[in-house]
């Protein structure tokens, strides 16, 4: 959503804003914090919008939020859909300017003739923006009105958008504090601003190419042959400090971030195994995790099937080179049908799918016997008992005999001891991952250890 350069008349209105592009790591990094995209209906902004509408005499309003790739409706009269490609938004150009940005016509600007909210069933021709700035330079979305016919707005009317405006911006920064609030539950404070803080975290991780995968190990247990990796994320900053998820796990609960990183840890772990595969390397194929908010189809995407499949035909790379593994707080997510058909098409595709950490959720049964899988992961607290503990073992023979009358294959998480392993192996468990085979490395020390034997016998620790 945008302004407009009149094919015919050019004037200070159709100019628009003059320029500069919005500190985007700072204005991504204030969206973050906010926690406002994902945090339900607001029924002051709907207010604000019917306010805008009723002003204008215009029959579509919105208040937007512009992420790196979309934009977000975050309240709407008039218009369907949850938001839009970032690249066909004229709000993208609202948030360049303090100023309103204002398009009289549509199909007469040279920028918006061929966008698709002129073009198609929308039928946009008018629109007028206001940027919801909630700080100096920071503008983190629009106000705006729009019309399916031509029209300019008279400069008390666009004096009364901005006030609403201003009220919009005044309510959103409210939600910091709601978001606080919401999680002081018994003291629960200093969890709300650590959450918070994982969440800048990673924002400027991605923003600065922080985030790096390590891959470890996983081993045939009758031959001892290395059939793969998985790939682990880990955030390591500039001066060589390197943390784990449990630094960053609060971004996985914001789905726009989670969906950010979890395309980068595709497009990561695809560009080692080609750079692998072009080596020569013998690696088998990488595992990546997947998020529920992976699963959610959004307008104008791929989806992850799609996103999986372009970024695999791009880099000319066979389906048997990437592994998808799912936890089953993904299929707790309630779209467990959707996610079914997803990783059905995934398997059709050639891609193998690993049901992750198995036995610790009590819907893992039903889960067994509704989704398309492959494999089957045992979850690693399991196989640290099961030496110990009758109870622990019986779970664990339970589990692999179940998957071999499914006819799926099985690996063992977290094997550390060689008493694990005579464990498994008595029990005739596929695969195996954790310590005794390998510590999780980056690709430069992956790459050694490759150079070595795949039989266990190669430094545990590297």
């Amino acid at each position: 959503m945008l302004q407009c350069v009149n094919r015919d008349v050019a004037s200070a209105e159709a100019a628009g804003p003059g320029g500069t592009p919005p500190d985007e790591v700072a204005r991504l990094k204030r969206l973050s914090e906010l926690a406002i995209v994902s945090s339900g209906p607001d029924p002051v902004l709907d207010a604000l919008v019917d306010a805008a509408c009723l002003a204008t005499g215009t029959p579509i309003g919105l208040i937007t939020l512009l992420d790196d790739e979309r934009q977000w409706f975050k309240s709407k009269r008039g218009i369907e859909g949850e938001g839009s490609c970032r690249a066909d938004a004229f709000c993208d150009y609202t948030i360049r300017s303090s100023r309103p940005f204002i398009v009289p016509d549509a199909d007469r600007d040279v920028r918006f003739a061929g966008n698709p909210f002129v073009t198609e069933s929308d039928g946009i021709r008018f629109y007028a923006g206001v940027p919801l700035e909630i700080e100096p330079g920071i503008r983190l979305g629009s106000l705006c009105v729009i019309d399916r016919v031509p029209r300019r707005l008279a400069a008390e009317v666009r004096s009364l958008l901005e006030r609403l405006a201003r009220c919009a911006v005044e309510r959103l920064l409210q939600s910091e504090d709601r978001y606080l609030l919401s999680r002081i539950d018994s003291g629960r404070l200093d969890r709300a601003k650590a959450d918070k803080a994982a969440l800048v975290l990673a924002e400027e991780a991605l923003a600065h190419g922080f985030f790096e995968l390590h891959y470890q190990p996983k081993i045939a247990l009758d031959t001892g042959r290395r059939i793969g990796f998985e790939a682990l994320l880990r955030l390591k900053k500039a001066d060589g400090t390197i943390f784990g998820p449990v630094a960053f796990c609060a971004a996985f609960d914001e789905p726009i971030l989670s969906r950010r990183i979890g395309s980068h840890v595709l497009q990561s772990a695809v560009a080692q195994a080609k750079a692998w595969e072009d080596a020569g390397v013998d690696f088998g194929h990488i595992a990546i995790n997947v998020s529920s908010s992976q699963f959610v189809s959004l307008p104008g995407s791929h989806g992850l099937v799609g996103e999986i499949l372009d970024a695999t035909r791009s880099a000319g790379l066979s389906p048997r080179r990437i592994q998808i593994e799912v936890t089953e707080g993904v299929m707790l997510s309630g779209q467990d049908g959707d996610i079914g058909m997803q990783l059905e098409a995934l398997r059709a595709a050639g891609f193998l799918v690993a049901f992750d950490d198995f036995g610790t959720g009590f819907a893992s049964l039903v889960h067994l016997k509704e989704l398309a899988y492959d494999q089957i992961k045992i979850d690693g607290s399991f196989v640290r008992a099961m030496t110990g503990s009758s109870a622990d073992h019986a779970i664990v023979k339970a589990i692999v005999d179940m998957a071999k009358a499914l006819g799926k294959h099985v690996i063992a998480e977290g094997v550390e001891t060689e008493a694990e392993l005579q464990a498994l192996q008595s029990l005739g468990c596929h695969y195996g991952q954790g310590f005794l085979f390998g510590r999780p490395a980056r690709a430069s020390d992956v790459s050694l250890l490759l150079d070595y034997s795949a039989k266990w016998g190669v430094p545990p620790h590297t």
